[in-house]
Protein backbone atom coordinates (compact mmCIF):
# COMPACT_ATOMS: atom_id res chain seq x y z
CA UNK A 1 0.00 0.00 0.00
CA UNK A 2 1.07 3.61 -0.76
CA UNK A 3 2.60 5.43 2.62
CA UNK A 4 3.42 9.08 2.30
CA UNK A 5 4.56 8.94 -1.62
CA UNK A 6 6.50 5.50 -0.41
CA UNK A 7 5.43 1.72 -0.58
CA UNK A 8 4.24 0.29 2.01
CA UNK A 9 4.77 -4.10 1.98
CA UNK A 10 1.86 -5.90 3.78
CA UNK A 11 2.21 -9.96 4.50
CA UNK A 12 -0.78 -11.81 5.38
CA UNK A 13 0.12 -14.75 7.46
CA UNK A 14 -2.19 -18.27 7.45
CA UNK A 15 -1.91 -21.08 9.97
CA UNK A 16 -3.23 -24.68 9.49
CA UNK A 17 -4.47 -25.47 13.12
CA UNK A 18 -4.63 -28.87 14.82
CA UNK A 19 -8.28 -28.93 13.46
CA UNK A 20 -7.57 -28.74 10.17
CA UNK A 21 -9.46 -25.10 9.93
CA UNK A 22 -7.13 -22.07 8.54
CA UNK A 23 -6.06 -18.90 11.07
CA UNK A 24 -5.80 -15.98 8.38
CA UNK A 25 -3.66 -13.30 10.39
CA UNK A 26 -3.94 -9.66 8.75
CA UNK A 27 -5.73 -10.01 5.43
CA UNK A 28 -4.33 -8.35 2.61
CA UNK A 29 -6.10 -7.01 -0.21
CA UNK A 30 -8.12 -9.14 -1.87
CA UNK A 31 -8.17 -11.28 -5.22
CA UNK A 32 -9.57 -13.40 -7.30
CA UNK A 33 -6.17 -15.84 -7.10
CA UNK A 34 -5.60 -15.00 -3.10
CA UNK A 35 -8.77 -16.32 -2.85
CA UNK A 36 -8.13 -19.01 -5.20
CA UNK A 37 -4.96 -20.21 -3.35
CA UNK A 38 -6.49 -19.74 0.47
CA UNK A 39 -9.06 -21.88 -0.45
CA UNK A 40 -6.66 -24.53 -2.00
CA UNK A 41 -4.88 -25.02 1.92
CA UNK A 42 -7.97 -25.81 3.57
CA UNK A 43 -11.66 -24.21 4.86
CA UNK A 44 -10.86 -20.38 6.35
CA UNK A 45 -12.06 -20.88 10.29
CA UNK A 46 -11.15 -17.24 10.88
CA UNK A 47 -10.20 -14.20 9.76
CA UNK A 48 -7.92 -11.93 12.59
CA UNK A 49 -7.32 -8.20 12.85
CA UNK A 50 -4.91 -8.51 15.10
CA UNK A 51 -4.91 -4.77 15.88
CA UNK A 52 -6.72 -1.66 15.27
CA UNK A 53 -4.45 -0.42 12.65
CA UNK A 54 -5.48 -3.88 10.06
CA UNK A 55 -8.99 -3.31 9.26
CA UNK A 56 -8.60 -2.20 5.65
CA UNK A 57 -9.72 -5.63 3.75
CA UNK A 58 -11.54 -7.29 6.20
CA UNK A 59 -14.92 -6.72 4.79
CA UNK A 60 -13.68 -8.18 1.37
CA UNK A 61 -12.60 -11.32 3.12
CA UNK A 62 -15.83 -11.63 5.59
CA UNK A 63 -17.48 -11.75 2.27
CA UNK A 64 -15.69 -13.84 0.54
CA UNK A 65 -15.64 -16.30 3.34
CA UNK A 66 -18.62 -15.66 5.11
CA UNK A 67 -18.58 -18.91 7.26
CA UNK A 68 -15.35 -17.60 9.15
CA UNK A 69 -15.44 -16.35 12.61
CA UNK A 70 -13.83 -12.47 12.40
CA UNK A 71 -12.09 -11.85 15.76
CA UNK A 72 -10.82 -8.02 15.75
CA UNK A 73 -8.94 -5.80 18.50
CA UNK A 74 -11.41 -3.40 19.86
CA UNK A 75 -11.63 -0.35 17.32
CA UNK A 76 -12.32 -2.34 14.47
CA UNK A 77 -16.18 -2.56 15.28
CA UNK A 78 -16.58 1.05 14.93
CA UNK A 79 -14.25 1.02 12.02
CA UNK A 80 -16.39 -0.96 9.94
CA UNK A 81 -19.36 -0.09 11.85
CA UNK A 82 -19.73 -4.23 12.91
CA UNK A 83 -22.97 -4.50 15.55
CA UNK A 84 -22.56 -8.05 15.52
CA UNK A 85 -21.08 -11.09 14.33
CA UNK A 86 -17.41 -10.45 15.61
CA UNK A 87 -15.41 -11.11 18.61
CA UNK A 88 -13.63 -9.47 20.37
CA UNK A 89 -9.36 -9.70 20.91
CA UNK A 90 -8.84 -7.38 23.80
CA UNK A 91 -7.58 -8.12 27.04
CA UNK A 92 -10.57 -10.57 28.16
CA UNK A 93 -10.44 -12.14 24.96
CA UNK A 94 -10.12 -16.53 26.32
CA UNK A 95 -7.40 -17.74 23.53
CA UNK A 96 -9.50 -20.63 21.83
CA UNK A 97 -6.78 -21.34 19.86
CA UNK A 98 -3.94 -22.11 22.61
CA UNK A 99 -3.57 -25.91 21.32
CA UNK A 100 -1.54 -24.21 18.89
CA UNK A 101 -0.52 -20.47 19.19
CA UNK A 102 -0.03 -18.40 22.24
CA UNK A 103 -1.40 -15.42 22.55
CA UNK A 104 -0.08 -12.27 24.04
CA UNK A 105 -1.65 -8.86 24.54
CA UNK A 106 0.22 -5.69 24.51
CA UNK A 107 -1.72 -2.80 26.24
CA UNK A 108 -1.07 0.61 26.58
CA UNK A 109 -0.74 1.75 23.10
CA UNK A 110 -4.46 2.13 22.19
CA UNK A 111 -3.52 3.12 18.17
CA UNK A 112 -2.45 -0.61 17.91
CA UNK A 113 -4.31 -2.77 21.66
CA UNK A 114 -2.07 -5.31 19.65
CA UNK A 115 -2.25 -9.55 20.08
CA UNK A 116 1.53 -11.33 19.58
CA UNK A 117 1.44 -15.18 18.79
CA UNK A 118 3.63 -17.88 19.14
CA UNK A 119 3.43 -20.61 16.71
CA UNK A 120 4.47 -23.59 18.72
CA UNK A 121 5.03 -25.76 16.29
CA UNK A 122 7.41 -23.60 13.62
CA UNK A 123 8.62 -21.34 16.53
CA UNK A 124 7.59 -18.31 14.87
CA UNK A 125 6.78 -15.41 16.91
CA UNK A 126 3.79 -13.87 14.49
CA UNK A 127 3.55 -9.84 14.79
CA UNK A 128 1.78 -6.92 13.38
CA UNK A 129 3.19 -3.61 13.72
CA UNK A 130 5.68 -3.50 16.99
CA UNK A 131 8.44 -5.04 14.99
CA UNK A 132 8.85 -4.18 11.20
CA UNK A 133 11.82 -4.93 9.07
CA UNK A 134 13.08 -2.37 6.29
CA UNK A 135 16.49 -4.26 5.38
CA UNK A 136 16.61 -4.11 1.68
CA UNK A 137 13.77 -2.10 1.06
CA UNK A 138 14.09 -0.02 -2.07
CA UNK A 139 15.11 3.54 -0.92
CA UNK A 140 13.03 6.36 -2.90
CA UNK A 141 13.94 9.71 -2.17
CA UNK A 142 10.90 10.04 0.33
CA UNK A 143 11.87 6.64 2.56
CA UNK A 144 15.31 7.91 2.11
CA UNK A 145 15.17 11.39 3.86
CA UNK A 146 11.26 10.90 5.71
CA UNK A 147 10.09 7.62 6.41
CA UNK A 148 13.81 6.48 6.98
CA UNK A 149 14.77 9.17 10.07
CA UNK A 150 10.92 8.65 11.75
CA UNK A 151 11.97 4.96 11.94
CA UNK A 152 11.09 3.35 8.66
CA UNK A 153 14.69 1.67 8.58
CA UNK A 154 16.19 -1.61 8.97
CA UNK A 155 14.63 -3.73 11.44
CA UNK A 156 12.84 -1.29 13.67
CA UNK A 157 9.70 -0.77 16.34
CA UNK A 158 6.98 0.78 15.42
CA UNK A 159 7.47 4.40 14.57
CA UNK A 160 5.03 5.55 16.85
CA UNK A 161 6.52 3.53 19.62
CA UNK A 162 10.19 4.82 18.72
CA UNK A 163 8.98 8.17 18.89
CA UNK A 164 7.64 7.85 22.37
CA UNK A 165 3.79 7.40 21.48
CA UNK A 166 3.29 5.27 24.35
CA UNK A 167 0.62 6.99 26.37
CA UNK A 168 -0.66 4.36 29.23
CA UNK A 169 -0.37 1.11 31.21
CA UNK A 170 3.47 1.18 30.79
CA UNK A 171 3.63 -1.84 33.25
CA UNK A 172 1.14 -3.52 31.70
CA UNK A 173 3.01 -3.07 28.39
CA UNK A 174 6.16 -3.67 29.81
CA UNK A 175 4.86 -7.17 31.36
CA UNK A 176 3.87 -8.26 28.02
CA UNK A 177 7.25 -8.08 27.13
CA UNK A 178 8.15 -10.01 29.72
CA UNK A 179 6.27 -12.74 29.05
CA UNK A 180 6.98 -12.54 25.22
CA UNK A 181 10.98 -12.94 26.20
CA UNK A 182 9.98 -16.24 27.58
CA UNK A 183 8.91 -17.75 24.37
CA UNK A 184 11.08 -20.21 22.23
CA UNK A 185 11.36 -19.19 18.69
CA UNK A 186 13.43 -18.83 15.94
CA UNK A 187 12.11 -16.22 13.58
CA UNK A 188 9.94 -13.56 13.35
CA UNK A 189 7.09 -12.98 11.24
CA UNK A 190 6.47 -9.50 10.68
CA UNK A 191 3.49 -7.91 9.10
CA UNK A 192 5.52 -5.25 7.38
CA UNK A 193 8.64 -6.50 5.63
CA UNK A 194 10.88 -9.14 5.39
CA UNK A 195 10.63 -12.05 7.71
CA UNK A 196 13.46 -12.23 10.43
CA UNK A 197 15.04 -15.60 10.32
CA UNK A 198 19.08 -14.55 11.82
CA UNK A 199 18.90 -13.81 15.61
CA UNK A 200 15.26 -13.37 16.30
CA UNK A 201 15.69 -13.39 19.94
CA UNK A 202 18.47 -10.80 19.87
CA UNK A 203 16.93 -8.47 17.53
CA UNK A 204 13.16 -8.49 20.03
CA UNK A 205 15.50 -8.08 23.32
CA UNK A 206 16.78 -5.20 21.28
CA UNK A 207 14.36 -3.23 20.29
CA UNK A 208 11.99 -4.08 23.68
CA UNK A 209 14.71 -2.82 26.18
CA UNK A 210 13.74 0.40 26.19
CA UNK A 211 10.27 -0.54 27.50
CA UNK A 212 12.07 -3.09 30.15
Amino acid sequence: MSLLGGRLRLRMTVVRLASEKLWVHSPTAISDELVRETTELGDVGYLVGPNNAHNLFLTEWVSAFPSAELVVSSAIPKKLKLTDGFRLLDADFNNIWAEDLERVYMPGVSFFNESVFLHNKSKSLILTDYIQNYEGAEQTFMQKFVLGPIGFKGICLAPPLKLGFLHKDKTGFRESLQRIKQWEFDRIIVTHGDIIEADAGKNFDRLSSRFI
